[in-house]
């Protein structure tokens, strides 16, 4: 058993002190080493970043502005202004805020669709629906308000 070791460790000790050095720089000719592909079995350890830090426990809102959350009993229509060919409202919140609002403009549960030098129509739907295909229309006149003394 001994005489059939030695020649396959000969054997093997020629082919390791034939091969060129680690540190031998390669010749220009040389193809490219071959690309190792990754081995998709391997898991590595991913750590857990949340970007959105939300309590779990409180009930989720929406994210829409607050403009969007007034109701139309809540808005004053004050006039109107024409610029760059379009009319905008003028219209004022519960709060008093005043803001110039286009054509197409929604609300919580309405929107404005169209504007004349008398009056704003609204297409009011009711707050607690998705169908927004039935609707009421209502058309509000402009309250000018006095002017302060």
């Amino acid at each position: 058993m001994i005489r059939l070791l030695i020649p396959t460790i000969l054997s093997s000790g020629l082919v390791l002190c034939a091969q060129a050095p680690a540190d031998a720089a390669p010749s220009p000719a040389a193809a490219p080493p071959p690309v190792v592909a990754e081995d998709v079995a391997i898991i590595k350890a991913t750590p857990y970043k949340p970007t959105i830090r939300r309590d779990p426990f409180s009930a989720p809102r929406d994210e829409r502005p607050a403009d969007a959350m007034d109701i139309l009993d809540d808005i004053a229509v004050k006039g109107m202004i024409k610029k760059d060919g379009k009319n905008f409202a003028i219209v004022s919140d519960s709060r008093g805020n005043v803001r110039w609002l286009p054509v197409g403009h929604r609300f919580k549960d309405a929107e404005i669709t169209a504007i004349t030098d008398k009056a704003v129509t609204f297409h009011q739907w009711e707050m607690n629906t998705t169908n927004r295909s039935i609707f009421r229309t209502i058309t509000k006149t402009f309250k000018r308000e006095e002017g302060k003394r």
